[in-house]
């Protein structure tokens, strides 16, 4: 045989020998290798169906955070316009206070005219100011002489009112007493003709006939054994004198005579004569009548 085939043979020999191992490895690890791989390709799934819910879990923050993207420009595009409108606002205010600036500019130069003027302005002010014074003092005293003389012209519209009243009321008084007198005198007449002249006549034939008609009343009376003094509520404010010889009566009824002797303001103080008991006494209340020109 040829040496190549020899070689040939023992190679075969010897690769079918180490060959054999091989095999042997080889169909032992193909059950482990299927193993692994039926492991691997499960592990495949498993990250593939893990690889799926990451996708759709990364879509859906995809779509939230576009959504937020979205918001978020529409909320800067918001923004953007209010920027705007306030830039706008901000030109506008700055021509305002381009404005206001020119504005304070005049009135300061106005200011400074008026400065110049003040000491004029602050004389006319002070005269106008003195001048005003004087003029509320004089109205304020033409309205309280106003006021003065209302008073008085309601004080004396009064007076005049009481005046007529007074007047109407002596007049009555007047007619009455005169009436009284009549009656007084003529019970006198009657009782001279029948009794003949009183002797107290001659006691008051010294005193004065009152020069006007007036009533007045008694206030008190004195009596020591035949001395009457009494106290009438009429003096010198109401023209009474010293000497007056005046009549007390009471009802119509001659109670005496009466001759003032003192006279104060508004009080006076006379003697009374011819009374008589049996016609009644001179009291307290009693009327003193005295009739001008006649005594």
């Amino acid at each position: 045989m040829h040496i190549l085939t020899k070689i040939f043979i023992v190679l075969v020999t010897l690769l079918a020998v180490a060959m054999v191992p091989l095999v042997a490895t080889f169909t032992m690890n193909e059950n482990s290798y299927r193993t692994k791989y039926r492991a691997a390709d499960d592990q495949r799934r498993v990250a593939t169906v893990r690889a799926q819910d990451a996708e759709t879990s990364l879509a859906a923050q995809r779509m939230q955070l576009q959504q937020e993207i979205d918001s978020r420009q529409g909320t800067i595009d918001s923004l953007r316009s209010q920027s705007a409108q306030s830039l706008a606002t901000i030109s506008s205010l700055e021509a305002r206070i381009g404005t206001l600036e020119a504005q304070v500019a005049q009135s300061n130069a106005n200011l400074q005219t008026l400065t110049n003027a003040s000491d004029v302005n602050s004389e006319l002010k002070k005269r106008f100011v003195n001048e005003n014074y004087n003029l509320r003092e004089e109205v304020i005293d033409s309205e309280r002489m106003v006021m003065e003389m209302e008073d008085q012209l309601e004080q004396a519209r009064y007076e005049a009112d009481e005046a007529r009243r007074a007047s109407q009321k002596s007049k009555e008084e007047r007619y009455n007493m005169e009436k009284q007198l009549d009656a007084l005198q003529a019970r006198i007449d009657a009782y001279v003709s029948k009794y003949g002249e009183l002797e107290a006549v001659t006691a008051v034939e010294a005193g004065i006939a009152p020069d006007r008609t007036m009533t007045s009343t008694v206030l008190t009376v004195s009596r020591n054994n035949d001395d009457v003094l009494v106290e009438i509520n009429a003096g010198s404010r109401d023209g009474v004198q010293e000497g007056w010889i005046m009549t007390v009566g009471d009802d119509g009824t001659f109670l005496g005579r009466l001759q003032i002797e003192d006279v104060d303001i508004n009080r006076s103080i006379g003697r009374v004569t011819l009374e008589d008991a049996s016609r009644g006494l001179v009291v307290p209340g009693s009327t003193v009548f005295a009739m001008k020109g006649r005594n």
